[in-house]
């Protein structure tokens, strides 16, 4: 269960580094973008977890993980 939660919270910043690589452009928009998915991403495995009846560490970490993205999210993007 470890191995796979770690797999699984890192992979979307794996999908972003390949996207770096393939050469799309790191602007303001790429990053507010990213920020909403692994939120969303993150709440995701909170609740995969939390069905599984994992050890309840994994649900709170991948919570609050996911709240504070979207948190961050939803300031930068109310900025000009």
């Amino acid at each position: 269960m470890l191995l796979f939660n770690i797999l699984l919270g890192i992979l979307p910043a794996l999908i972003l580094g390949a996207s770096w690589a393939a050469g799309i452009a790191d602007d303001r928009q790429h990053r507010l973008m990213f920020l909403l998915v692994y939120g969303l991403w993150a709440l995701t495995l909170a609740m995969w977890n939390w069905m599984r009846s994992a050890h309840v560490g994994w649900v709170v970490v991948w919570a609050a993980v996911g709240v504070v993205a979207l948190t961050v999210w939803a300031i930068a993007s109310r900025r000009p």
